[in-house]
Order: C-alpha cells, then structure tokens, then sequence
C-alpha cells in the first residue's frame, strides 16, 4: 500500500516588495517574477525616450541589471516600478549624453507606425512629441503614455511635484498647438 500525502500550496502572487527582497536573499525565480512583471512599464518609458527599439532594448536590460545589483539597496519607501523606472529613466539619460540623439527619424517612425488605422495622426503626434524641449517631452511620457501620477513621474526624475505638473501642462499646451497645426495643413489652411 502506497500513502501520497499531497500538501496544498496556496499560490498568492506576491507583491513586488516581496520579490524584491526574495530577490535580494538569491531567489533567482522571484528576480525573473519582478522582471516580468515590470518589462512592459519600463519598455514602454524606453522605448519612449529613445525612440529607436535597439536602443531601449539596451536601455531596458540595463535597467534590470543595475537593479539586480542594487537589489539591498532598495529601502521600499517607494512603489517598486517606481524605483525601477528611475533606474530606466537614468539609463535613457545616459544613452541620450551618449548620442546626443535627441530626434525622431520620421522614416522609422513610417516603417514602424506605417500599418495602424490612422497614420497620419500617429506621425503628427511622434513629430510633435519629437519637437518637444526634453524635460517637457519625458514629463508627458510618464504622465500620459506610461500613466504614473504627477507626483510619481517627480519621484522617478527627481523634481518637485510643482515641477512636473507645469512640464505636463506645458507639453499638453504645445502639443495641441503643434497638432492643431498639423491638421490646418492637413486641411490645406496652412499654406
């Protein structure tokens, strides 16, 4: 006679908090959990910063290797993605001092945006984003394409709150001023 005892396991996800400092004790599976959890987020705040994939590719594998080795010096003051997206917003920093790369080739965002519905607003918009001082364009990014608070889009770049609100309204101003624009010419009113 055979006995199987079967012991249940009750799978709760964890908490980022909780990965972080299995993490942190050598749990190889809990650091791949955390990085799965967290690529969507802070590849969206590369690519956006960099607009060329390869680029925020490396961005995003930086991000994640500097967090792993800076898993014991996370206090969890702040939301994880938050902490994360400070590493990914300095390693886009340091790529853009690297290049000086501060434009969107247009020919890639065509190839790139060429297949959705309309085209040509999505050039409008990644022309206008492009145009955008850089402070105000990251602001914008965070706020309205990534969706964190204005107050966590601060923490991550390191501003007052105050700050970062008038960065937003001013990308919000600009924009639809530089997109208004762009459909008077559309319409033929801008000759």
């Amino acid at each position: 006679m055979t006995l199987t005892i079967r012991a249940e396991v009750r799978a709760e996800p964890m908490d980022d908090h909780d990965l972080i400092r299995r993490a942190a004790g050598g749990d190889q599976p809990a650091f791949e959990a955390l990085v799965r959890r967290n690529t969507p987020a802070v590849w969206r705040m590369a690519r956006s910063m960099l607009t060329d994939d390869m680029a925020a590719e490396e961005a995003v594998q930086d991000t994640f290797l500097k967090a792993y080795r800076n898993l014991h010096t996370f206090r969890g003051e702040a939301k994880v993605s938050t902490w994360l997206l400070t590493i990914c917003h300095r390693a886009c920093i340091d790529r853009l001092r690297l290049k000086r790369a501060d434009v969107v080739s247009l020919d890639a965002v065509r190839r790139e945006r060429g297949r959705e519905d309309r085209p040509e607003l999505r050039l409008a918009l990644e022309a206008a984003l492009a145009g955008l001082p850089h402070e105000e364009r990251e602001a914008f990014v965070l706020v309205a394409v990534t969706g964190h608070s204005r107050e966590e889009a601060a923490e991550i770049v390191g501003v007052p709150a105050s700050t970062m609100r008038s960065r937003v309204s001013r990308a919000r101003q600009r924009l639809a001023e530089a997109l208004g624009d762009a459909r008077e010419e559309a319409a033929g009113g801008g000759e």
